[in-house]
């Protein structure tokens, strides 16, 4: 066990929680990893102070999902304290990650981009781009491009941009590293005055919005409620008897507006759908958090199978493709919420689920999107 050792900064914000912890135990019985760790949240914080130093895996086990913090009482931001450990570990004893998952985010972001699998198609004069993001491009080219064609016919001076936010890097809390790629992305946003980024994912959301302030950022979904579903599509599924659980991804579970755009979509496209007991503002990680996947898989998965068991159906649908990923791998019935307008399968009700797909899969996926992307875009 490697322990780390922490400057007065970093050792000031956790005696100050510890302070002011009353030990409740209520964020502790909701957390996935600190039961791994301690037996308490107030042990935890004070083995760390008389330390003065931290297992690196304790906050590289922390999804980020901040949870503890809506659940404490007293308002103690555990998951800010545990990410700004890792923006420490990255600045002073950066190699010490590279054996808990670091490797494989390097190799991950270094790709996404690069120019294999990021492309801009913008045409002149248009200020206004959909930016898919990594995990809905390496899940279907079919999805993305038949969605770009959906919202071209509703928005003319719309373009289409394939790239990464650089979200992976910003979880690992290497924030030089981030700088230089997201500096990618907003020299593409300067260089041709986009004032208007259409989202899919939740992750590119809220990456977005914090470090590109010049620009208004919306979620596909609000831009769906305003154009409406295609007319062939609504109530097209009002014949199909699955009910579809809907997960929220806890990015954005701050975000009441998002969430009733997916319900309305789902309404209006004839989809039967129930709620987690733990939904909305409440909702609970899939397990992909904070870049747990790689960082610690075992209490990642732990985390999604605590999720997928709360389910009171076997078929889910959510908004966010990590999270699909997630609960496809426990073997839950998974779709996407643009399966039901634009996955050929889902529309001819053959299946309604997701398939797994390998790693080189995803990356052969988010190749031939670009590639067939440059046969009808200019």
């Amino acid at each position: 066990m490697k322990k780390i050792n922490l400057d007065e900064k970093r050792l000031t914000q956790i005696i100050d929680n510890e302070n002011n912890c009353v030990d409740c135990k209520i964020c502790f019985n909701s957390c996935p990893m600190m039961k791994d760790y301690s037996s308490s949240p107030k042990e935890l914080l004070k083995d760390i102070i008389n330390e003065k130093s931290i297992d690196k895996n304790i906050p590289y086990s922390c999804m980020l999902c901040n949870v503890c913090t809506i659940k404490c009482p007293k308002d103690i931001d555990l998951n800010t304290m545990f990410y700004n450990i890792r923006k420490d570990i990255f600045k002073e004893n950066h190699k010490e990650v590279n054996n808990i998952g670091y490797k494989t985010v390097k190799i991950h972001q270094s790709s996404s981009f690069s120019p294999l699998f990021s492309k801009q198609f913008i045409e002149e004069g248009s200020k206004k781009i959909f930016f898919p993001g990594c995990s809905l491009s390496s899940y279907s080219d079919e999805i993305v491009l038949n969605t770009y064609d959906y919202l071209k016919s509703n928005i003319k001076d719309l373009s289409l941009v394939f790239g990464c936010c650089g979200k992976p890097t910003l979880s690992m809390g290497d924030m030089d590293k981030f700088n230089n790629y997201y500096s990618k992305l907003q020299s593409m946003i300067d260089e041709n005055n986009i004032d208007e980024i259409i989202v899919a994912c939740p992750n590119c959301f809220k990456t977005i919005k914090s470090y590109s302030k010049n620009v208004v950022v919306k979620t596909l979904w609000e831009v769906i409620i305003e154009y409406k579903l295609p007319n062939e599509l609504r109530g097209y599924y009002k014949d199909v008897e699955d009910v579809f659980l809907i997960h929220d991804p806890c990015p954005i579970r701050d975000e009441g507006d998002i969430h009733n755009y997916i319900r309305d979509i789902l309404n209006d496209l004839g989809v039967k759908v129930a709620e987690f007991n733990k939904n909305k503002d409440k909702s609970e990680c899939c397990g992909s958090g904070g870049m747990l996947r790689v960082t610690n898989p075992k209490i990642a998965m732990n985390q999604t199978k605590k999720r997928a068991n709360e389910a009171k159906s076997d078929n889910i649908v959510t908004y966010c493709e990590s999270c699909c990923e997630s609960m496809l791998s426990v073997d839950k019935n998974t779709l996407h919420i643009l399966d039901f307008m634009f996955n050929q399968d889902v529309l001819d009700k053959i299946k309604f689920t997701q398939d797994k797909k390998s790693t080189i899969e995803k990356w052969k996926t988010r190749y031939n999107g670009i590639k067939k992307a440059k046969k009808v875009l200019k």
